[in-house]
């Protein structure tokens, strides 16, 4: 008899290690999904009912469903290979590290720590809901990168500061698949079944509300009590969402003031994340009901609104990695222009960075709870344009819809003449909207040229930044990779913790034009590459020689040339790569060009890796 088991895995790294392991459990039959915290309660609700005979999970999402489920839980453990693995990748960090976790992960990491003679502060917790205090007390002490579980991450990442994950690695998961065995032979058949059911708008991922006539709370789902929670409030039936979302309410006013706009989308900013607003109003205004969803912007990342991307989650300037000199005078100028509502013209080359900085603006700013919104002008159409700033009979323009928050033009200097005349009209007319923009032209070089609007420029910049390219702050490249190892990491479920010395000899030695667009995907392959727990000097060579034969600029535009020869599987392996390189190392577009799941192509890229000699 197999032991039917779900896993809940915190991160999706964990998921798809989960998945390869069980392979070789002849016992155990298990199904994955990627939850945390309050987000499991409603996929193990129903565990019982659906067969399972255990389920595991990690750290506080394991102790939380403990408290929602009568079918033993078994805990996925961080051992010391684990903790060894982090502070290894931290440990010659110039930014202060501090530990966030339960005592007896705290106490592991202190153990170590002292054995790799590197001291790290530590901050013991009780309860996920102590994490946001922690972390608090944390940064007060000058904490830049907080080392913890997915809550603890998560909530470091809403704050505006790095986290990186603790992540459990295959001793770890050999563990738990021991003590599943253990469990199931002590295991009680019979259970009672669980007796309560949720409603089914519980199991909604976008946050709902129900309210009536005075915009007292009906009802909401747990995806509104979660948002809610994140707010610091506490909302029950009756509740004045005036009082527990002010955010909210305003955006409710706004659809009443204008009535046409009822059934257009609207957008709102919780924390640093994004949702889609949709309000719909029933009966007449005294004895109005009002529904309410928010969705998250994740939910439809690739989607457009008046031909313009808006970011799931916005850069802050504690995000923007380095501690170069040159890198913190640029960052304290822009520090300086957040507080000022004046336009900002960035200039800088290709990949440097123009578009975070535009966020971390946007978010230090008085306007970080509006709308941001960043419009390709290289991409805009004349008919976007219009749809954007004119309107339709069906849809109103921005400006028509009283939006007041943020607008970044990136590539401003694209705009052909007729652009440019339209968008100084609208900077002239509407004054409640902040323009920042982005150019790889200097200012100075555009203003010679006849034909773009000096007016436009002199609109725009009212305030000028310049950020500085990769090669000029090179002492910040160590501390740049590490966070991307650590991203890498929780998506991949691998355990690197670092260049070899050597390797990092290497990235020092190229001069990266396209900057921290060229230098993130580079990494990513060679994170890809690697076999090891040390990106090796091998790997980092193969992958920078590649970008310094690419000389010609059409090269990746131009079609693919795949070499036929070998076998059906060596063809399949070539193409993959190929793909993966087009798509500068994404996993999720790579996925979407070759029709399979992440972790098809985790298993596939696996087996290339492992047959390598």
């Amino acid at each position: 008899m197999k032991i039917n088991v779900l896993a809940i895995a915190p991160y999706v790294g964990l998921r798809d290690l989960l998945l390869e392991m069980v392979r070789d459990e002849p016992s155990i039959r298990m199904d994955v999904e990627v939850a945390d915290l309050q987000e499991a309660l409603p996929i193990v609700r129903f565990a019982e009912e659906r067969g399972y005979n255990i389920i595991v999970s990690r750290g506080g999402t394991a102790t939380m469903i403990r408290q929602h489920t009568s079918l033993p839980v078994v805990d996925i453990p961080v051992s010391g290979y684990d903790i060894l693995r982090v502070l290894t990748l931290v440990r010659k960090a110039n930014s202060k590290v501090a530990i966030i976790g339960f005592p007896n992960i705290c106490k592991a990491v202190s153990e170590v720590s002292s054995l790799l003679e590197f001291t790290i502060p530590t901050f013991s917790i009780e309860d996920p809901s102590e994490v946001r205090s922690a972390l608090w007390q944390a940064f007060q002490s000058d904490v830049q990168i907080v080392l913890g579980d997915a809550v603890t991450v998560r909530a470091t990442q809403e704050m505006g500061y790095h986290g990186i994950l603790i992540t459990s690695g295959r001793e770890s998961v050999s563990d738990m698949f021991q003590e599943v065995r253990r469990v199931f032979d002590v295991y009680r058949q019979g259970q009672e079944q669980v007796l309560f059911y949720r409603d089914l708008l519980d199991s909604d991922k976008r946050a709902i509300f129900a309210m009536d006539s005075d915009k007292n709370v009906l009802f909401l789902n747990k995806a509104a009590s979660r948002m809610i929670g994140s707010l610091g409030e506490e909302i029950v039936r009756g509740t004045s969402i005036r009082l527990a979302f002010p955010a909210l309410h305003k955006v409710i006013e706004q659809v009443e003031d204008t009535p046409a706009s009822r059934d257009l989308l609207h957008f709102l900013q919780v924390n640093d994340q994004q949702y889609k607003v949709s309000v719909t109003i029933r009966g007449a205004s005294d004895r109005a009901h009002y529904l309410v969803s928010l969705d998250s912007i994740e939910n439809w990342r690739n989607e457009r609104r008046f031909a313009a991307y808006v970011p799931p989650r916005l850069t802050t300037f504690h995000q923007l990695v380095g501690s170069s000199t040159i890198l913190k005078k640029t960052i304290s100028r822009a520090q300086k222009y957040a507080q000022s509502d004046r336009n900002v013209w960035i200039s800088g080359e290709k990949g440097a960075g123009k578009s975070m900085f535009a966020q971390a603006i946007h978010s230090a700013s008085k306007r970080h709870d509006q709308g941001f919104y960043m419009i390709s002008c290289e991409e805009l159409s004349e008919q976007d344009l219009d749809a954007l700033l004119i309107g339709s009979l069906k849809e109103l323009s921005l400006p028509e819809t009283g939006f007041s928050g943020t607008l970044y033009l990136n590539n401003v200097d694209r705009l052909d003449r007729v652009m440019q005349e339209k968008w100084l009209q609208v900077i002239k007319h509407h004054k409640s909207i902040r323009f920042l923009v982005s150019s790889s032209t200097t200012l100075t070089r555009l203003k010679s040229k006849a034909d773009f609007n000096h007016d436009l420029i002199m609109a725009l910049s009212e305030l000028h930044i310049t950020i500085p390219p990769l090669r000029e702050r090179m002492e910040d490249l160590d501390e740049i990779v590490r966070v991307i190892i650590a991203s890498y990491n929780s998506e991949s479920g691998k355990q690197i913790v670092g260049f070899r010395d050597t390797a990092i000899d290497e990235l020092m030695k190229y001069e990266w034009p396209g900057n921290l667009r060229e230098l993130e995907n580079a990494i990513q392959e060679m994170l890809i590459l690697t076999k090891g727990n040390y990106v090796e000097l091998k790997d980092a060579a193969l992958v920078i020689d590649r970008y310094k034969q690419s000389v010609n600029p059409n090269l990746a535009t131009a079609p693919a040339q795949i070499d036929l020869r070998g076998s059906l599987e060596e063809i399949e392996q070539r193409i993959i790569m190929q793909v993966l390189q087009e798509e500068g190392m994404n996993q999720s577009r790579t996925c979407e060009r070759l029709g399979i799941n992440r972790t098809t192509l985790w298993r596939k890229l696996n087996k290339m890796l492992n047959n390598e000699t």
